[in-house]
């Protein structure tokens, strides 16, 4: 097993490195050019390609990231409000953690 690090920072641990990364880039571009995704990943697999199947899904999920909406700061989604929440809750707790040291 080898570990992969790939262009945005996601490391991965891998046997085939060079099937992985070709399918994450290959992943990423896929919605681009009208690609079946579903036909390619289950081609990954009966092929017993799982480095190319998990590659492959890594770069479609690299891809939404890319495409997800900004949010502005004060945004009142479900979603960024429980964000805000969880983020205060985690600088109270360090804070209280800090004080009781």
């Amino acid at each position: 097993m080898k570990i992969v690090t790939i262009d945005d920072g996601l490391t991965l641990d891998t046997a085939n490195p060079d099937q992985l990364t070709q399918a994450y880039r290959r992943g990423q571009a896929a919605i681009e050019r009208g690609e079946d995704t579903d036909n390619v990943l289950k081609r990954h697999l009966l092929r017993g390609e799982f480095a190319a199947a998990a590659g492959y899904l890594h770069g479609l999920a690299a891809d939404a990231r890319k495409r997800l909406p900004v949010h502005p700061d004060d945004c009142p989604c479900r979603i960024c409000v429980h964000a805000r929440e969880a983020l205060m809750r985690s600088i109270y707790r360090t804070w209280r953690e800090g004080v009781a040291a």
